[in-house]
């Protein structure tokens, strides 16, 4: 389950115990076409966010990269898909596995200019 997916279901079942319903009418998404609503809707909300915060970013960040505290609250720090697997990864597994957990994002480690 996504992080999205998570949030639209927390949503779904706060709605329902407010309501005093069943948590079993919270389905996954890919079983209820509202449950899946719900999922884009919180997708593209998430993309919008992120679009202006970089837009942001891009605007008020000065030569060195510093916005000012005014700002910092407002952007939305992308997540590095490498630190991601190093830290899903122990640091003493071999290189294959880190190799196996590039391929699952879609990435792949090649040589500068390929």
């Amino acid at each position: 389950m996504t992080e999205i997916e998570a949030k639209a279901l927390a949503l779904v079942r706060e709605v329902l115990a407010e309501r005093d319903l069943s948590d079993k009418r919270a389905v996954r998404r890919e079983v209820s076409p509202y449950t899946e609503a719900l999922c884009r809707a919180i997708e593209q909300h998430e993309a919008f966010k992120q679009e202006v915060s970089d837009a942001l970013y891009d605007y008020f960040t000065d030569v060195d990269g510093a916005a000012g505290d005014t700002l910092d609250r407002f952007f939305i720090p992308k997540p590095d898909p490498l630190v991601e697997i190093l830290e899903e990864l122990n640091w003493e597994t071999a290189e294959i596995p880190f190799r196996k957990a590039l391929e699952a994002r879609g990435l792949e480690i090649r040589e500068k200019g390929q």
